[in-house]
């Protein structure tokens, strides 16, 4: 399908080859982003690639991203402006998505712009299709995550095995923090639920970085104070609706 689209957006001006081999460069790469197993190998892909233009074809393209998005299927039309036809390739401009979110964080909100560069920098951009496993409770994980863009659940199972959603998450928002700092097995388990895009921090990077901005590890202190009363409570709730059910 793809070697026909690309036939047919080809002119006498411009031409599109095909890459068979994973681990060759391209130009351009268009990601199924309903395809979990196609997102993951995109993710491992870019780590490699960085600067590689990309194409994220779904059938309900409703997320914001910094890369193009267009609906499937896909047609050729679809990607006559993209491939920029007949003229030189214009590649998107890219959004201030991760500096602006990092800045409005509440862990970050206080460092110097160099220093949410350098953050930016070190970490690495996931992008995950709706109702995606991140992680699951007791999973090894040593990446703190920030939510760029869409919405997520953190949730636990208790012992009948009814979901308890600890809460919803949103663009800035921070977690995995607390596997990332101990080292220890997630505490919960994390779904998407719309498509997002994540930048995930590993504690190899981030705990050299803690130590140089001690204003940095005191906002943390406080995220996870702010967590556990959060958590606190409505373990409360939990124990108070369950003496209602008896």
């Amino acid at each position: 399908m793809i070697r026909n689209i690309l036939s047919l957006a080809s002119n006498r001006d411009q031409a599109y080859q095909l890459a068979l081999n994973s681990q060759d460069a391209a130009d351009l790469v268009i990601v199924n982003a309903d395809d979990p197993s196609a997102m993951v190998s995109w993710n491992e892909l870019r780590q490699v690639f960085p600067e590689t233009r990309v194409v994220l074809a779904a059938a309900t393209p409703v997320f914001e991203s910094d890369y193009v998005c267009i609906k499937r299927p896909l047609i050729a039309s679809q990607l006559h402006s993209i491939l920029a036809l007949g003229a030189e390739a214009k590649a998107p401009t890219p959004k201030p998505q991760k500096y602006e979110v990092l800045r409005k964080s509440f862990l970050f909100r206080h460092l110097a712009t160099g220093h949410l560069e350098k953050i930016a920098a070190l970490a690495r951009v996931l992008t995950l299709p709706a109702q995606h496993v991140v992680f699951e409770k007791a999973d090894a994980g040593e990446e703190m995550l920030v939510v760029l863009s869409g919405r997520l659940k953190i949730s636990v199972a208790n012992r009948e095995g009814r979901e308890i959603v600890l809460g919803t998450l949103g663009p800035g928002e921070i977690f995995g923090e607390i596997a990332m700092l101990d080292g220890c097995g997630r505490s919960a388990t994390a779904i998407t639920l719309t498509p997002c895009e994540l930048l995930g921090i590993h504690r190899k990077d981030f705990m050299p970085f803690l130590e140089q901005n001690p204003r940095a590890a005191v906002d943390l202190i406080t995220v996870l104070a702010l967590r556990l009363r959060l958590n606190t409570e409505q373990l409360a709730e939990l124990i108070t609706e369950e003496d209602v059910l008896r």
